[in-house]
């Protein structure tokens, strides 16, 4: 037996290296998911450079997906290995829409009964989105004349051959026609994805996400990255014309100048900086075309765009902010850690808010769960602060806890957040 082997031993050995490949073959192929970690990035001590750069319509994707069951019950969808929205945005882009008609505008009723509409599949926008980068990120033609902004999608999951898009602005309902495209992928895509119940509501007018139970998500670890602020300057700066680059110390802030229309504030103490570049007027950029104009500067720039995500828009349109988001909840810092805002004023300046600090890789980290209360558990605890009054948002997301001064690692802590005079904190904070 054993002088069998000897003689026979590579081919032996060949049989076994075929066998594991076709296993190794067979799990990738039967995974139906890209995994959000499969995008790496190559790291180095003083630069960060993207090895795979986020397309427009990635930075650009809706954050939430929502089930809603044929009997009506309502479920947030979400996965630590896989990015649902990313696998329905790909089928999305082989589908081939049509004609788009008004369903019905200025109806609250009529509004709510579309987020709640039974056997669907909606997917939700942190905020509303021009209906322009729909087209972008999802590969179509819509009428942009007809669809201003849009909020949400809702895709019927028994066969009908259209799909919904919601605008808040005036309760906006409607209809796309589906000529090409069918929800069967779609719909085995949701087997495998954990569920928080929600439902939805039309609260002051304006339509909110609420969870009606307590409910459980885990603590996440992440190790992350420093942009060096010497490359990330030189980036911002740099300008056709033969400038000098001037720095100078001010306690705990460097302000970088290039002698003629721009500045950086750099913040040693917390890893911040506020970019200015000041512009006239004639050179500011379209209202219409803030959407691709930031996302070109923001890969420009070099900041990871791998867990960044569009996350809101104010200043009527001109000011954007992208957050980094994880299994498809926003993460939240008090230094704005992981967070870029970047504002284009009518009168032409033009200025970017961020950090030097990126989410890198997920780290292994002991299985907890924070256990979360209802959100109507929420507000009646503000309420009892006498705070509720100053509170206009609400939503469930991550803190970012570092876990040591060299900010190489953090903890991600699942909480709520109220946005409370203006500005997104965890809602404990208010019970001080």
């Amino acid at each position: 037996m054993i002088r069998k082997l000897k003689t026979n031993w590579q081919a032996i050995a060949l049989t076994v290296v075929v066998i594991i490949s076709l296993v190794l073959s067979w799990i990738i192929w039967t995974n139906p998911f890209p995994y959000e970690g499969a995008r790496h990035e190559n790291f180095s001590n003083s630069q960060s450079q993207q090895f795979t750069p986020q397309s427009m319509g990635d930075v650009y994707l809706p954050t939430k997906a929502i089930q809603t069951g044929k009997d009506g019950r309502q479920n947030q969808l979400f996965s630590q290995k896989a990015n649902l929205v990313l696998s329905v945005k790909k089928q999305l882009q082989g589908w081939k829409l049509g004609r788009t008609s008004i369903v019905k505008r200025d109806n609250s009723d009529v509004y709510l009964s579309y987020l709640r509409r039974r056997n669907s599949l909606m997917l939700t926008y942190p905020d509303e989105i021009p209906s322009s980068v729909f087209n972008e990120t999802f590969s179509q033609a819509i009428d942009t004349a007809r669809v201003g902004q849009i909020n949400h999608i809702v895709i019927p999951l028994n066969g009908q051959r259209e799909i919904y898009l919601l605008s808040d602005h005036r309760y906006g309902v409607y209809q796309v026609r589906v000529s090409k495209g069918s929800t069967s992928k779609v719909k085995r895509l949701l087997a495998p994805m954990k569920k928080i119940p929600v439902d939805h509501k039309i609260i002051n007018g304006t339509a909110v996400m609420m969870y009606p139970r307590s409910f459980e998500l885990p603590v996440i670890g992440y190790q992350i990255t420093s942009q060096n602020i010497d490359n990330l300057s030189a980036s911002l700066m740099s300008t056709s014309q033969h400038t000098t680059i001037t720095a100078n110390r001010s306690g705990n802030e460097t302000i970088y100048t290039d002698g003629t229309n721009k500045r950086l504030i750099y913040n040693r103490s917390i890893g911040t900086m506020k970019y200015e570049n000041y512009l006239s007027k004639d050179d500011r950029e379209s209202t219409s075309l803030i959407y691709p104009h930031f996302y070109t500067k923001l890969t420009k720039i070099g900041i990871p765009l791998d867990n960044i995500r569009y996350d809101s828009a104010s200043a009527h349109g001109r000011r954007l902010t992208y957050r980094s988001y994880v299994n498809g909840f926003p993460i939240f810092n008090n230094n704005e850690y992981g967070e870029v805002t970047m504002e284009s004023t009518s009168g032409g300046n033009e200025r970017y808010w961020m950090s030097l600090y990126s989410l890198q890789v997920p780290l292994p980290i002991n299985h907890q769960n924070v256990k979360l209360p209802s959100s109507t558990e929420v507000i009646n605890q503000l309420h009892a602060t006498n705070r509720l009054k100053d509170v206009n948002n609400l939503r469930l997301g991550y803190a970012w806890k570092t876990e040591n001064k060299n900010h190489r690692t953090v903890k991600l802590v699942p909480t709520y957040f109220v946005k409370y005079r203006g500005h997104w904190v965890e809602y404990t904070y208010l019970e001080k």
